[in-house]
């Protein structure tokens, strides 16, 4: 039987700036978030709803960025419990997005960004984290305060609050671990994932020239961390890579095959889903200071991401597949990705 294909979306903050005008800058630092606060429903729910109309089976809710440090830093007096309702609001305008086409079968993917997506600037890219959050056990407390304002986990809060959590915690497919550039990190999503009964993937950047995060782990040592057993640490559901250039894909997904392959036939793993969503772009870099697109020529990337998976799908070692694309990445390369899938189902 072949391994099982599904499309992610795109990239949600670029498609509100490039194509409804929305503004990101130092005074937004919620990124797309800050719609939650701005514009509750329209143009979050317009764009994730044409991402949903071009065949993606799996939506991201609006939260990479999303924290409540991020919301106090708005200046607006948004309270802890206002930012928890905001976040928790994002996962319904995702579910909200797959009614609008029709669809009940749609899944939402709660979107947790690394801890580098919440310091400013951004550090996702650079794994310069402050010293307050180097360890694994630090960023464990910074994760589980975060996905406490989804999931019902969190003691003495009241039963309303809990009734509300325990809706918006059913209406999460997957929780996904994005663009995590430190070992630690992957420690902290595994450690805090294993309090809640929930599928999730891990997903890494690889910005540099070399096949290593920022923090320069190399490729073993990242599988490792996503994968061996541990009593403590959940396994993921998936694991992959995100938010990189298109043309680095193909040889870190090998890269990533031999080192599952060696923790499989040591009986230190199972085979998992394989998650990539890389950028939409071979060309274009985000400045994080200036937070601004720097251009230069732009490449169409959906026949490269496709032949990548077919190929993946075709050495048979996945679980199931699960490809979008991440920033740049618009509802047309989502709904021409969809016919390319569709043509070998």
């Amino acid at each position: 039987m072949p391994t099982p294909i599904l499309l992610l979306d795109g990239g949600l903050g670029t498609t509100l700036a490039d194509q409804h005008g929305c503004v990101f800058s130092e005074s937004t630092p919620l990124w797309s978030s800050h719609l939650l606060l701005s514009d509750p429903h329209s143009a979050l729910l317009t764009t994730q709803t044409a991402f949903a109309n071009a065949g993606a089976d799996v939506l991201l809710s609006a939260t990479y960025q999303a924290s409540y440090e991020a919301f106090a830093r708005t200046g607006k007096g948004v309270s802890e419990g206002e930012a928890g309702r905001l976040m928790r609001r994002s996962v319904k305008i995702a579910r909200d997005s797959f009614k609008q086409k029709g669809s009940e079968n749609g899944i939402v993917a709660l979107s947790l960004g690394a801890y580098g997506a919440a310091m400013v600037p951004s550090q996702e890219y650079s794994g310069k984290y402050d010293a307050s959050h180097l360890s694994a056990e630090a960023l464990r407390a910074w994760h589980t305060r975060r996905l406490q304002a989804f999931a019902p986990v969190a003691a003495g809060t009241s039963d309303s609050l809990e009734e509300e959590k325990i809706g918006v915690w059913n209406d999460v497919g997957y929780v996904a671990f994005e663009t995590v550039p430190v070992l630690e990190e992957i420690e902290a999503a595994r450690a805090v994932m294993s309090e809640v009964g929930k599928e999730f993937w891990v997903s890494c950047v690889f910005p540099g020239e070399g096949n290593m995060l920022p923090d320069g782990s190399c490729i073993k040592d990242v599988v490792r961390a996503m994968l061996e057993r541990h009593q403590s640490l959940a396994v993921p559901w998936g694991i992959g890579l995100n938010c990189t250039k298109v043309g680095k894909v193909e040889g870190l997904l090998l890269e990533f095959e031999k080192e599952v392959d060696i923790l499989v036939g040591g009986g230190e793993a199972e085979w998992p889903a394989l998650v990539i969503y890389p950028d939409g772009t071979d060309g274009e870099t985000y400045d994080t200071v200036a937070k601004e697109w720097v251009k230069s020529p732009a490449t169409a990337w959906d026949e490269t991401i496709f032949g990548i998976v077919k190929r993946a799908r075709d050495r048979g070692l996945w679980k199931s597949i699960l490809v979008g694309g991440c920033c740049k990445t618009t509802p047309e390369d989502i709904g021409r990705l969809r016919r390319r899938i569709d043509q070998v189902a």
